[in-house]
């Protein structure tokens, strides 16, 4: 008997014992189902901690944005700035950006400023009508204020 001829009863062999046998040759439906459940309770999963990450960072850049005016409301009132000049044109504020309506309170010496530079929240419809204030203390030190409606999950951990 030649090689090929051994191959060939063997391979002949192999594929009627294939085609003969009561094996199972796949998922049955019901594994195929209890798979596409389990993808998709991990994409829900995953949906909802990717929002949350892209809101907590909203706010994050919110902040960042607010945080930065900061600086010049300190440099105004180093200068001795009149309480008339702090107002968004004064202090080089822009009125609006993409996520914040700004507006300003007046530096008062002695005394602790609420609401020195504020951002109404906008262009965001989860917080919506929402806030983020920078209060300035008598000290000078700086302290951020978040409106009751944005989920403490969305702030910074300080």
């Amino acid at each position: 008997m030649s090689l090929t001829s051994v191959f060939y009863c063997n391979h002949k062999k192999l594929v009627l014992s294939l085609l003969a046998s009561d094996q199972q040759a796949g998922l049955t439906l019901v594994e195929l189902i209890i798979v596409i459940a389990i993808i998709g309770i991990l994409s829900a999963i995953a949906i909802v901690s990717y929002q949350t990450h892209v809101r907590k960072t909203n706010v994050m850049n919110i902040y960042k944005e607010l945080n930065h005016h900061r600086l010049t409301y300190e440099v105004s009132i180093a200068e001795g700035q009149e309480p008339s000049q702090f107002n968004l044109n004064g202090l080089n504020i822009p009125m609006q950006t993409k996520y914040c309506l700004y507006s300003v309170n007046s530096f008062v010496k002695g005394s602790v400023t609420h609401n020195a530079i504020r951002c109404q929240i906008q262009s965001l419809s989860y917080l919506s009508n929402q806030t983020l204030n920078l209060d300035r203390a008598i000290d000078g030190t700086w302290s951020c204020r978040a409106s009751s409606g944005i989920s403490r999950a969305y702030l910074p951990l300080a």
